[in-house]
């Protein structure tokens, strides 16, 4: 069920970028590898306290003990550029002042295979801008995600070196696909610092300021 405190319809944000998407599968991949091998600091075994193990992507799974915008990559920086855009946009659609939020982000990446595991319906957190979350396409075509919004159910037709934004609220999953080879996006949390704080120090070391 969608929840939304926005009188504003639901809307997507996107923006397309010009990233080396060969490039930067290579380095998600070894990045991905990295934390299988818990040579990421900070990244600790999978245990039974971790979620979102039926997506059988380890990256997914270990999603709160890194930061994708942390890892030095162009393309994540460019990333990182993009979501800040979009979300000046979405504060200018939602009337909410982007200087008064101080917005902090996190991140993480999936990769998935056909038929092995995926993100089924879910949500991030609190409903409604001034929360948002979104995700980018490293190598997803074709694919769908789904959403249930409050104006109805929505598809993403989800289209690689594209961004998207969304206010939270709005549940969504992963949809079917059959294509060979890793399906690889990169997902994003932005939400204002007082809900950082108000988390406590369990949240400190992960998020970063969203400029």
């Amino acid at each position: 069920m969608a929840i939304s405190k926005s009188p504003q319809e639901h809307k997507f944000f996107e923006r397309f970028l010009e990233n080396d998407l060969g490039r930067l599968a290579e380095q998600l991949q070894k990045r991905y590898d990295m934390i299988k091998n818990l040579d990421v600091v900070g990244v600790t075994e999978v245990t039974d306290q971790d979620i979102w193990k039926s997506s059988n992507s380890i990256s997914t799974i270990k999603w709160r003990e890194y930061n994708v915008f942390q890892f030095s990559l162009p393309g994540i920086y460019n990333l990182y550029r993009a979501v800040g855009e979009m979300v000046r946009e979405a504060c200018e659609y939602y009337e909410i002042n982007f200087e008064d939020q101080k917005f902090m982000i996190q991140g993480w990446f999936n990769i998935n295979n056909a038929g092995n595991g995926k993100l089924d319906w879910h949500e991030h957190g609190e409903s409604g801008a001034p929360n948002f979350h979104g995700y980018y396409c490293v190598s997803a075509e074709p694919s769908e995600t789904h959403y249930i919004t409050t104006q109805g159910p929505k598809i993403n037709v989800n289209k690689n070196n594209r961004a998207v934004l969304s206010e939270m609220g709005h549940p969504h999953a992963m949809g079917d696909w059959n294509w060979d080879g890793p399906r690889i996006t990169v997902a994003y949390d932005v939400l204002p610092l007082k809900d950082i704080v108000m988390a406590g120090h369990e949240a400190e070391q992960h998020w970063i300021p969203l400029n």
